[in-house]
């Protein structure tokens, strides 16, 4: 069922218009050569299948059932939610690369805010562009960015019951 109609009669049928003109290439969109690029890694931990056996939360090494009855049981990098210190602190207009492993038995959607990313396939091709990566348990994948929005930017799964429970982190663009 439709919600909304909009019906075209009368001289407005009959005329007929040519296709709009193409938008201009958008440079902002395009990946220049990663090889300079800032190399970070970043292991997703955690869940009740994972391998995950103690992480920081607050500042303090806590046992998973320490951190099961906190209700925090996901990490990035053995660390469990936000943090005082950035994943990455990267000049604007630096090229990244950012290697994910999903050591979980869970997928997880992976969302950058503030830019856009493609992902690196191991022929080195870059995918499409980008703001969410869905990854499944075991899978390691490659990202490429450039930061090119200067701020506080937030990285996290986009399932956001794993956020709440651990699952973010953020990048700072200066």
């Amino acid at each position: 069922m439709s919600q909304v109609a909009f019906p075209v009669g009368g001289q407005a049928m009959a005329a007929r218009r040519r296709a709009p003109a193409a938008l201009p290439k958008n440079l902002k969109m395009e990946l220049p050569d990663l090889e300079s690029a800032v190399y970070m890694r970043l292991n997703m931990q955690g869940g009740a299948m994972g391998t995950l056996d103690a992480a920081i939360l607050n500042g303090q090494r806590k046992t998973f059932r320490k951190l099961v009855e906190a209700n925090e049981f996901w990490a990035f990098n053995d660390t469990i939610g936000m943090t005082e210190t950035p994943l990455a602190n990267v000049a604007a207009g630096q090229a990244v690369k950012l290697e994910i492993y999903n050591d979980t038995s869970f997928p997880h959607a992976m969302h950058l805010h503030g830019m856009h990313f493609c992902e690196i396939g191991q022929n080195g091709a870059l995918g499409p562009l980008r703001d969410t990566l869905l990854m499944f348990g075991g899978e390691t994948r490659t990202i490429g960015f450039i930061a090119d929005n200067p701020g506080d930017w937030l990285f996290h799964c986009h399932m956001l019951s794993h956020a709440a429970s651990g699952m973010m982190t953020w990048m700072r663009v200066t």
